[in-house]
């Protein structure tokens, strides 16, 4: 079934507790390390604001929210690559979202079951409601369905924006959109129901952006002001205040829009120079 998510390789990549002399030689970075000094993604950069942005699991695929001056001011592109080494080409509003696109609305924060059959977002309808949506296509050829509402604990999953769908497809996380703390609901039996939800935060977030282990939370305090880091030691408790993520940050504005599920590349989104001008993509990433 779509969505139900094995991540091969990675469980030998990291664990998330493995750093400095004991890194197993396969890693591509360190992840006790911290992040390097963010470069720009130029080919997935515009004039326009570049504000939400996911990966599927093999990280060939880039799901992207640009905002531009069109009718609706928000949608959905995709960009590819051949491998996680190469550079992406530059997004398209290829067909593979285009049912998403063409629907009621503006599609914002897109986030990819690993195997990219479950695409997660949140719509906004030109009557002003906002919801958390799931997309669905049967395998890696085929298009995206136009999406349906997500349900938690029995009903719509409305008034509710940003969501990110844990790494193994079985945890979705959202905001409030009244008090923007972050929630959590766990899978049923398909992608599109989760049983009751749960408060995973004790203060408002912004641009959550989650470990593979659920423990570590990147997020943006305010709307993209400065990328802050939080832990937690399981997953039944809340994120608390976090602190500057180091290295990261700018005079500019800046927020988290997605980790690599190895922890190795933190993708953001800013306003600082040297790119294309309004919020561009760069990519910070730990050395070995």
């Amino acid at each position: 079934m779509p969505g139900d998510d094995a991540i091969p390789g990675i469980d030998a990549m990291m664990d998330g507790s493995t750093t400095g002399a004991d890194a197993p030689s396969n890693l591509r970075c360190d992840p006790g390390k911290p992040f390097g000094t963010p470069i720009v993604l130029s080919a997935l950069s515009s004039s326009f604001d570049e504000v939400t942005f996911a990966l599927s699991g093999d990280e060939l695929t880039a799901f992207l929210g640009r905002v531009t001056a069109g009718n609706p001011g928000t949608m959905l592109s995709t960009a590819t690559r051949g491998s996680a080494v190469q550079a992406f080409g530059a997004p398209t509003v290829s067909p593979m979202v285009a049912a998403i696109n063409s629907a009621d609305g503006a599609e914002y924060s897109p986030s990819a079951t690993n195997d990219a059959l479950v695409l997660y977002f949140h719509r906004q309808t030109s009557d002003g409601n906002i919801g958390v949506y799931a997309a669905l296509r049967a395998d890696a050829q085929s298009n995206f369905d136009g999406g349906s509402l997500v349900n938690v604990g029995g009903s719509g999953l409305t008034s509710a924006l940003a969501p990110v769908i844990s790494a193994d497809g079985q945890t979705l996380y959202w905001l409030d959109f009244q008090n923007f703390q972050l929630h959590s609901a766990r899978r049923q039996n398909t992608p599109l129901v989760f049983g009751p939800a749960m408060v995973a935060s004790t203060i408002p977030v912004y641009n959550p952006v989650l470990s593979r282990d659920e423990l570590t939370l990147y997020y943006a305090n305010g709307f993209a002001i400065d990328v802050l880091v939080s832990t937690r030691l399981s997953k039944n408790e809340a994120f608390g205040t976090g602190v500057p993520a180091a290295n990261v940050n700018s005079s500019d504005n800046d927020a988290p829009v997605y980790l690599t599920t190895d922890g190795c590349v933190l993708y953001l989104s800013s306003k600082r120079s040297g790119g294309s001008g309004g919020y561009d993509f760069w990519e910070a990433r730990r050395p070995l």
